[in-house]
């Protein structure tokens, strides 16, 4: 029986990081210019909602729905398809899609930059699914919506989720899935202690050995 691969995208399929990060540091100059030093530091990897909260505080709550809308418009419209592939990703994506094995994409990435990216790598055709966090309102984050999917339901002779931040790593604990941790996304500042990891990945190239 073929096995399934959950990749999470930006940090692990795709380098999205200066992309992002230029998005936020536009709008945030634009509409709260004082946490412009908080920006350049912040972790990419979490919704949109998630680090809109964290730059705009509560003092500026009234700027919530500005951010938002100011963001996705800048960021799908314009800035997007600035996001590079990890080096790898493509050959090895293809291999194991060749292989037999099912591959799929689990991400907190809005679902219309996630699609323009797929579509702008043609990736269109090896992904059984992609799952954004936006398709799925009544799932809060990455575990609740691997419960939707019911994957564990389904006869694969092994899941692999290959992701680079905790939340990634605690999504696949929660389904007794094996985490393998791309060291070269963007966790490296997080907390790791005491997450379980399968397998760690200094490259995308790395994964050749599953093959």
């Amino acid at each position: 029986m073929k096995r399934l691969w959950i990749f999470d995208f930006d940090g692990t399929l795709v380098d999205s990081e200066v992309a992002i990060r230029k998005c936020y540091l536009q709008v945030t100059a634009e509409l709260i210019p004082e946490r412009l030093d908080y920006v350049k530091n912040i972790l990419i990897g979490p919704t949109l909602e998630e680090t809109t909260k964290l730059i705009i505080t509560k003092e500026n709550l009234h700027l919530k729905e500005k951010f938002f809308i100011k963001f996705q418009k800048e960021y799908d419209e314009k800035i997007v398809l600035e996001t590079p592939i990890f080096p790898g990703v493509d050959d090895v994506i293809k291999l194991l899609k060749k292989n037999g094995d099912s591959l799929s994409i689990l991400t907190n990435k809005r679902s219309y930059p996630t699609q323009k990216l797929i579509q702008y790598y043609q990736w269109n055709d090896l992904f059984e699914w992609v799952a954004c966090t936006d398709d799925y309102s009544e799932a809060k984050n990455k575990t609740e919506i691997l419960k939707i999917k019911n994957i564990n339901q389904k006869n694969y002779e092994e899941i692999f989720l290959v992701g680079d931040t905790v939340g990634d790593a605690i999504a696949a604990k929660n389904h007794q899935i094996k985490f393998i941790k791309a060291v070269y996304g963007y966790g490296k500042q997080q907390n790791w202690e005491n997450i379980s990891i399968y397998k760690s990945i200094d490259s995308f190239n790395e994964l050749k050995t599953f093959l």
